[in-house]
């Protein structure tokens, strides 16, 4: 063929900018064009190399290729319909029904690469040319609509048959990895591999089914297929608890099959990659047709954030009806009825598979739940409808989207509130509980007199494990570091109001004003003290002053020092306009100097407290703690089944 070669393209500007450069977003969805004109073009293997380095794409198929007038009449025809051709909608050799109808799809190319170069064979014709996206914008506005590519030279055609594509000057980023490519292909066609004599490599690797990366995220599975098809994909879901083999779908318009499965936790339909699979895809002639189904079906309940899905609806593609794909091919005309069938025949399955989905949970909830022997004893003492009940909660339960240890500690308040409800003779209350709202679930189990003694119970525990630790370091100078350790993370020590520090962003603004203030203090006010931080509990201005164990002050030198951060702190809260009370805790390990009488140290307290300041030593901090922890252990000694359960998954999450 000579260079002279007269290939031309007819179109406006218009229909460039919104069916080419503005139609695709990203390079695998234009892609999958290529690979599905190759489909058509009857090849049996397409290949994709990428060239990181140039920054270019090359595909390759072995399809029947083009003569040099089927470049001008089909490939360059903006608009050309393959399927009102001789042919029909089916492809000349292997009779494969073709994914292509609008003849668009290669616009898609000028979309991603400023540069495309084609080069095709067919009956001993080689053709090749090149199209300039610049150059394309240039002659359409100076001659209204007519584009002649260049041709270049045919020599590098090293095929008999075939077309290769070669996308240069990439304006669209690059997939990461070859791997990422292929997952994002598989997930695009169900007419990969030998058994539909069609095989796609990536960098010379074949893409198969099991590159969709999300088989092995099912828990549940539920098929709309033959026999044949269903124990396919019983095969690709090795870690499934459950498949349910169904029917395919018979609708007035046609046949649906596919499947739908639920993963363990929404989390595990995000892939590495960021992508989210919480959708149901729809695939038609083999090809994605719309993105997400779930999108149509508007269902906001917690179990939908757990759906993934294929759907095949062929009838939404047949060659005597109205084309109901939008221009880019990868979603459907929403008003069309056919589509609403489809709508309509997946909302009647999709509550199918919720109340089996909560059968499953449940089943799989309790047998988690019952794991502990614990509650395993409770529960076989419960008559068989509150026992329905427990079940249908510890299926709730097994819906939260939480590990294993917080689930632990989940069914332990669960075993309480039904304890509490069951005797209150309200074990409706329940019902209404939704998985997906935690803070009512919790705010529910909260409101019960019972539960909340146990609760406190617990972290009474919790505390006095802390105040061991601290008892157990009877050297003072360990006493010092652990007790820096653990003070300003337990607040509670110095006062059970003060449950957890808030705003940590506030701290460290309050820490720079503090250390202006470090570079004023003399050597001995440094050497004296081994800490002091700033707090925000509760709504107050908390200043704690750790001093050193063996360290003696009088009352005046140390409201001195401690007066020194207050002035600090009272002016940073004034120009961050901050309320809220100012208090200090001066932590010493010695009697101050002056305590030579109780009168003297009343005098001293009286003295402090007006300033905010409240002075307690290192013993009488744990004395106090321990002595007002430990009254009440001492009152609740007697836990019962229902707090043994407690302990028992305490422990358990624990460990």
């Amino acid at each position: 063929m000579t260079l002279d070669a007269p290939y031309r393209m007819t179109l406006s500007l218009n229909v460039l900018n919104h069916l080419g450069l503005n139609l695709y977003s990203n390079i695998p969805s234009v892609l999958s064009e290529v690979v599905a004109n190759a489909y058509d073009a009857d090849a049996e293997i397409v290949c994709i190399d990428i060239d990181r380095t140039a920054g270019s794409v090359v595909v390759f198929d072995d399809g029947v290729g083009m003569t040099a007038d089927e470049v001008n009449e089909r490939f360059l025809n903006v608009g050309y319909q393959r399927r009102l051709g001789a042919a029909g909608g089916t492809s000349s050799k292997l009779g494969r029904k073709v994914m292509g109808r609008k003849g668009i799809g290669k616009l898609s190319l000028l979309s991603i690469a400023e540069v495309v170069e084609v080069f095709t064979a067919k009956d001993g014709q080689k053709s090749a040319f090149r199209m300039d996206v610049n150059a394309i914008r240039r002659e359409i506005e100076e001659s209204g609509g007519m584009y002649h590519p260049t041709p270049i030279d045919t020599a590098e055609i090293d095929f008999t048959h075939g077309t290769k594509i070669v996308l240069r000057q990439l304006k669209k980023g690059l997939v990461n990895t070859a791997g990422a490519l292929r997952k994002r292909l598989a997930r695009r066609f169900s007419v990969l591999g030998a058994e539909h004599k069609f095989n796609l490599l990536v960098d010379g690797k074949e893409v198969t089914i099991e590159d969709r990366d999300y088989f092995h995220r099912l828990q549940f599975v539920w098929t709309f297929e033959d026999d044949g098809k269903s124990l396919q994909i019983s095969k690709r879901c090795t870690n499934a608890e459950s498949i349910k083999i169904g029917a395919p779908g018979v609708l007035p318009s046609g046949v649906v099959t596919g499947w739908i499965g639920t993963a363990s936790n929404a989390g595990r339909l995000r892939d590495d990659d960021g992508d989210n699979l919480n959708k149901i895809f729809l695939m038609v002639r083999g090809k994605l047709a719309h993105e997400d189904l779930l999108e149509e079906i508007s269902d906001t309940s917690m179990y939908s954030t757990y759906l993934i899905g294929e759907i095949h609806a062929d009838f939404l593609d047949v060659d005597d009806k109205e084309d109901i794909a939008t221009s880019s091919r990868q979603r459907i005309v929403e008003e069309d009825p056919r589509f609403q069938e489809l709508l309509e025949w997946l909302r009647q399955q999709l509550k199918v598979v919720k109340n089996s989905w909560s059968e499953l949970r449940n089943e799989r909830g309790t047998r988690e739940a019952l794991q502990n022997p614990l509650i395993e004893s409770w529960f076989e003492t419960l008559q068989e409808a509150p026992k329905k009940k427990a079940r249908k909660l510890f299926g709730k339960v097994n819906e939260m989207p939480i590990d294993a240890s917080e689930k632990a500690q989940v069914f332990s308040f669960l075993v309480l509130a039904f304890e509490t409800l069951r005797y209150r003779e309200n074990l409706d209350a329940l019902d209404g509980i939704e998985a997906s709202n935690i803070p009512l679930l919790l705010s529910i189990f909260q409101n019960v007199e019972d539960l909340e003694a146990a609760l406190y119970h617990q972290i009474v525990r919790q505390r006095l494990s802390v105040i061991q630790a601290l008892e157990s370091q009877m050297d003072a100078n360990a006493l010092e570091k652990v007790l820096q350790k653990h003070l300003f993370d337990n607040l509670w020590l110095l006062d059970p109001s003060w449950e957890r520090a808030t705003d940590r962003h506030m701290e460290e603004r309050v820490g720079k004003s503090f250390a202006a203030v470090e570079q004023n203090l003399t050597e001995e006010e440094k050497k004296s003290r081994i800490d002091i931080r700033y707090k925000r509990v509760t709504g107050a201005n908390v200043i704690v002053e750790l001093k050193r164990y063996d360290v003696i002050v009088d009352t005046s030198k140390l409201i001195q020092q401690v007066d020194k951060y207050r002035n600090a702190l009272f002016k940073y809260l004034e120009d961050a306009n901050v309320s809220g009370p100012v208090e200090a805790v001066c932590v010493v390990g010695k009697d101050l100097s002056d305590w030579s009488s109780s009168r003297a140290k009343q005098e001293s307290v009286e003295a402090f407290k007006a300033k905010g300041i409240r002075v307690v030593k290192y013993d009488e901090l744990l004395k106090d703690a321990q002595s007002a922890y430990g009254e009440y252990l001492s009152r609740s000694s007697d836990v019962g089944k229902i707090r043994a359960i407690l302990d028992s998954l305490t422990a358990s999450s624990i460990t």
